[in-house]
């Protein structure tokens, strides 16, 4: 199987990579809504951001040491 990315733009779909099949094949073709973001990408780009961990620098965010604390 080979996936390729492409553009419908309502009447056809234009390749946007080079197919490198010669010979009349069978497609299958998966229509993508990129405006709506998955949970899973809404989690990737989180990590993703510059200070997504800064928590770990936070004193307030240490439930360890409360943890400690309270014996």
């Amino acid at each position: 199987m080979i996936a390729i990315k492409g553009i419908y733009n309502g009447r056809t779909i234009k390749p946007l990579d080079k197919i490198p099949i010669k010979k009349p094949s069978k497609v299958i073709i998966t229509f993508i809504d990129e405006q709506i973001e998955s949970d899973y990408e809404i989690i990737r780009n989180f990590g993703s951001q510059s200070d997504a961990f800064g928590f770990w620098d936070d004193e307030r965010e240490d439930l360890y040491q409360d943890y400690l604390k309270k014996e």
